[in-house]
């Protein structure tokens, strides 16, 4: 069958009689749609729906008038206009709301149509309006209908309050409009295209005037069959596009579409033109979107990580009270139960640290910018006099560990672990990488780094500036810059606030700090200027614990002008050492018998067995670390005896895999066994008996330092000078002495030493031979006889070395079997 595209009265003698009626009327207005009489033909045998919605056309009789009214429904500005969804949830869109109020605007109480029927609506919501069919009274016109709809409608939609705009309008449709849902949104200008005859300007004007202002009117150009139409508003044209498209003018066909809005590319030119400029640009504008966003809840976390204002430990005011009614309760039931218990009281402090502690509480107290040193050797005890006696009581303290952060290998990891440190969050560590290669593409594009990128540094500086600002809102927490009011009103600074309540200034304690590492040093510096910061703005008491004098001058730079409080821990004396074991000790028993199950053992302190601690104390030292340890043994069960054997087997163990394993390099081997013959013998050994030995002359200062970094000794210096070196406890000396007293260990690690002996002098005669043959070439000897003679001695001093260390392997291999 042919398909064609025709006037629907070329195909009606195909249609059955009894369905002409209705045919005719569906297909009239078809007629003017230019839609084929095939697929009419064709949903009719199929027996398919032929509704508006299905078929894009409006059927109705001649007995019938077809009016558009709108500002029913809000007008969709765009696909996801939000008053869609407000208007559909707050207002009633059912098909018989809709009815009874297009009937109530075309036949009111008021101004009734005596007859009117409304057939059928058909919603346009893109558009805004509704398509109301209404069935002519046979006691009036249909022009007459019109007129007093249109009238009625303009006085009912403007009772309203909100009249301006909720005010509908209706329009008799004079064409056969096309109802469709595709996705084309309203626009304040419309395309008019004409199937043959073009009307002219003027004839437009009177055509589309009525709907709305016109703001002008492009007529057709040459062989162009459309005109462009711009209304003032959305409502008029929107009118226009469904009342007269379809209408038949002069044998032409008008056909009304929305013209399509030409979006502006400014912008994106703009950006794809030059991208030097928008790519930084764009960045810029998300790093400030991105810290308006972020740094007010950076700065809340770290409030949070200093005063636990809403975590739940004991800091919280809730968990606190909630702490003293259960203990008071527990309390009042054991005195009931005749089982009250004794008082738990801090940890044993002997009596030097005590004052420590009172002097440290003491300077936290005054007025003047606290900027406190603690120094004591590794495992002296340190965190444990600040963090567990002074500030135990003390609310908002931040402690940071360096060793955390110089440990990091990568730049994620420390970037992660300083944000737990401060309480940094939310970090975002996979953006560095992700603008290094927005960085590493835009150069290779433009030939020129946009910037965009950050190192570690930079980050971990504004990390800690951001904690800065945290800092201070939590030290002027109570502060008012105003004080009474009228005439006994009085202003106060910030700097006069903090100088009178210094209790409210937040404790920085920075646990580690060192002034150099090969690995991330630089958190040294920036730490210690922003530590200096806080103090010059007297927002907070800084506590610095280190292992020696060296970062001093680290800091010095950053504080020039700033007398620092130092603080000095050393070991405990015999006596001291002793009363401390002693109270701890008995303070386990009391727990012991008052709980009955968290301390299984009691220790019995006889005369015997204090007898016993006094003689394990003195290898064992008045290191703080070292006495906790002993009391934990001694406390599990172990004789003190017993627990001082095993910590010097552990101890030397530990020297033995972390010095003298066959992975350290070989002369730092041999230097450290020959250091632990030294020490094992005297409590010290001067720096002027090392710097003559073979194995420490060519750089005695650098293997020291090393060790003494890697703990195995400590150096006292004398101005800047080396002086004086001892083992960095004292319990490692009783370990030095144990490993040459074990015979199967000393024979082992003494070998090894002489091998790595015989290859250092192997080494140093190759180097000289080398040279030997050099001067070997020169024709006169003569002139370097002295340098001969000189090279001669020193490789038959170290042949002699040589011999020696193998005449002892030797004899050590013998006494062995």
């Amino acid at each position: 069958m042919e398909r064609r595209m025709m006037p629907i009265r070329m195909v009606l003698p195909s249609f059955a009689p009894l369905k002409r009626t209705r045919v005719t009327r569906s297909l009239r207005s078809l007629q003017l749609r230019f839609i084929s009489s095939e697929i009419q033909q064709k949903d009719e045998q199929a027996g398919e729906s032929s509704t508006a919605t299905d078929t894009g056309v409006i059927h109705k009789t001649e007995q019938e008038t077809l009016i558009y009214f709108d500002n029913v429904y809000p007008r969709a500005a765009s696909l996801w206009s939000p008053t869609q969804w407000y208007n559909f949830l707050l207002t009633n869109q059912s098909r018989e709301a809709v009815r009874s109020k297009i009937l109530s605007f075309a036949s009111p109480k008021s101004n009734p149509i005596h007859g009117l029927e409304l057939r059928s609506t058909i919603p346009v919501k893109r558009d805004g309006g509704v398509f109301a069919t209404f069935l002519v009274p046979h006691t009036y016109s249909k022009a007459e209908v019109n007129s007093m709809i249109q009238k009625n409608t303009a006085e009912e939609s403007s009772k309203s309050l909100l009249s301006f705009f909720t005010k509908a309008a209706a329009f008799p449709v004079k064409g056969s409009p096309w109802i469709e849902d595709l996705r084309r949104l309203p626009n304040t200008t419309v395309k008019v295209q004409f199937e043959n005859q073009i009307l002219t300007e003027e004839e437009i004007y009177s055509l589309f005037r009525r709907y709305g202002t016109i703001i002008d009117i492009f007529p057709p150009n040459g062989n162009e069959k459309s005109a462009i139409i711009k209304y003032r508003s959305y409502r008029a044209a929107i009118c226009a596009k469904n009342c007269v498209s379809g209408m038949e003018v002069h044998n032409s066909t008008i056909h009304v579409q929305y013209e399509k809005t030409a979006k502006g590319h400014m912008v994106k030119d703009f950006f794809v033109d030059h991208p030097r400029i928008s790519v930084p640009l764009v960045f810029a504008l998300l790093s400030i979107v991105a810290v308006l966003i972020f740094d007010p809840i950076r700065e809340f976390t770290i409030s949070q990580k200093i005063t636990h204002r809403f975590s739940l430990t004991r800091d919280n005011y809730l968990v606190k009270e909630l702490f003293k009614l259960t203990s008071s309760t527990m309390s009042s039931v054991r005195s009931l139960l005749g089982s009250e218990g004794v008082k738990t009281t801090k940890k044993q402090l002997w009596e030097e640290r005590v004052e420590k502690v009172n002097d440290l509480k003491m300077w936290l107290e005054e007025n003047n910018n606290t900027f406190v040193i603690v120094r004591g050797p590794r495992g002296s005890g340190k965190h444990e006099l600040v963090v567990q006696h002074t500030l135990h009581d003390r609310p908002n303290v931040l402690y940071l560990d360096c060793d955390k952060l110089i440990k990091s290998r990568t730049d994620t990891k420390f970037l992660k672990n300083a944000a737990s440190q401060l309480g940094y969050f939310p970090i975002f560590p996979w953006v560095k990488s992700f603008t290094n290669l927005i960085d590493l593409g835009v150069q290779g594009l433009t030939g020129q780094k946009t910037g965009l990128s950050e190192s570690k540094e930079t980050q971990f500086r504004n990390m800690l500036s951001t904690a800065l600002m945290s800092i201070r809102q939590i030290a002027l927490k109570g502060y008012k810059p105003v004080i009474g009011s009228g005439e006994d009103r009085i202003t106060v600074k910030e700097e006069d606030y903090l100088q009178q309540h210094p209790e409210k200034k937040p404790v920085i304690v920075i646990d580690r700090f060192n002034n150099k590492a090969e690995t991330n040093g630089f958190a040294y510096k920036e730490l210690s200027d922003w530590a200096a910061m806080l103090v010059q703005m007297n927002i907070a008491h800084v506590i610095f614990l280190t292992e020696t004098v060296s970062p001093n001058q680290l800091l010095s730079e950053s504080l020039p002008n700033q007398v620092f409080k130092t603080l000095v821990l050393s070991d405990a004396s015999k006596e001291s050492a002793k009363s401390y074991v002693l109270a701890s000790l008995e303070q386990s028993n009391q727990l012991s018998v008052d709980e009955e199950t968290s301390h299984p053992k009691v220790v019995e302190l006889s005369e015997e067995v204090k007898k016993e601690i006094d003689f394990c104390l003195e290898p064992l030292g008045g290191r703080m670390l070292d006495l906790q340890a002993f009391v934990r043994r001694v406390k599990s069960g172990e004789k003190p005896r017993e627990a001082l054997e095993k910590m010097v087997e552990q101890a030397s163990e530990q020297i033995t895999q972390i010095f003298l394993n066959e992975h350290v390099d070989g002369i730092r081997s041999a230097q450290t066994w020959e250091l632990i013959q030294l020490l094992s013998k005297d409590e010290s050994v001067s720096f002027e008996d090392i710097i003559f030995r073979p194995l420490f002359k060519s750089a005695p200062e650098a293997g020291l330092l090393e060790l003494e970094k890697n703990g195995l000794i400590t150096v006292s210096r004398d101005r800047g000078v080396l002086k004086e070196i001892r083992p960095a406890k004292p319990l490692f000396r009783a370990a030095f002495s144990y490993l040459l007293k074990n015979p199967e260990i000393s024979t082992v690690l003494e070998t090894g030493y002489l091998l790595r002996v015989v290859a250092f002098e192997t080494g140093r005669i190759k180097k000289w031979e080398e040279e030997l043959k050099s001067l070997g070439k020169v024709s006169d000897q003569k002139m370097f006889k002295s340098r001969l003679a000189y090279l001669a001695a020193k490789i038959d001093a170290s042949v002699s070395t040589i011999e020696d260390c193998e005449s002892q392997i030797k004899m050590l291999a013998e006494s062995s079997k």
